[in-house]
């Protein structure tokens, strides 16, 4: 085969591949999820149908990770609702599917807050899974999107309905998101008072204390 046939070949070989990427792209855009919105609280939690052709649209489209992605936010979010709160056996391997799931992305993602946030989530809802873990996650979440007024609700709520707290530089992190949802977010106020019903004792004084020092009348509130 002389050279001119080998060009044209390749160039044969090269419009295909380009054609497939093409097809596959426009397919995974159609037919993938959308980015979730995060609730303000787990009650909050929407049902959402994941049928198999997301999936597949997620799969065929290697170099768009954020398909994956909201795929996999989706998929915890549901392993999340709040009537999961004693897990069968079966939703035991669905949190175990799921953190699968958003460790891996998050290698490729790290800078994906919802990702963080997710897993931490995905760990709390799993008690003997805490710990430093657990910390780290949320760490991470505060880190990659610190003022993310979407993130606070959640991220107030993982903190402070285990005992994360614990950490001094995570407290810290949390007193700027309480700082920022009582003074610059104010519609955020109820979010806020759902995180303290539903909080740990230490999650309950945490939020006490970072009350008083920006909001004293809401403060007081909180303890009616």
């Amino acid at each position: 085969m002389d050279s001119a046939n080998r060009f044209r070949v390749v160039a044969i070989v090269v419009a295909v591949l380009t054609a497939l990427y093409a097809s596959a792209s426009l397919f995974s855009e159609v037919f993938s999820l959308r980015a979730p919105r995060l609730p303000a609280d787990p009650s909050k939690i929407v049902s959402r149908p994941i049928n198999s052709t997301a999936r597949w649209a997620a799969t065929i489209s290697p170099f768009r990770s954020d398909l994956d992605a909201n795929y996999a936010l989706t998929e915890a979010l549901m392993t999340l609702r709040p009537e999961n709160a004693v897990l069968s056996a079966e939703q035991v391997q669905k949190n175990a599917d799921s953190r699968e799931s958003v460790t891996r992305l998050l290698k490729a993602a790290p800078y994906n807050s919802a990702l963080w946030l997710v897993l931490a989530l995905l760990r709390a809802q799993q008690r003997n899974l805490g710990g430093r873990p657990l910390v780290e996650a949320l760490k991470m979440s505060y880190f990659t999107a610190p003022n993310d007024a979407q993130m606070m609700p959640l991220r107030l709520y993982a903190a402070t309905h285990t005992d994360a707290l614990a950490d001094s530089d995570l407290q810290e992190l949390a007193r700027g998101d309480v700082r920022l949802m009582l003074t610059r977010q104010s519609d955020l106020k109820a979010s806020v008072l759902s995180a303290y019903r539903a909080g740990s004792s230490l999650g309950k004084k945490f939020i006490e204390d970072a009350a008083q020092s920006t909001d004293p009348e809401f403060a007081s509130l909180l303890r009616k």
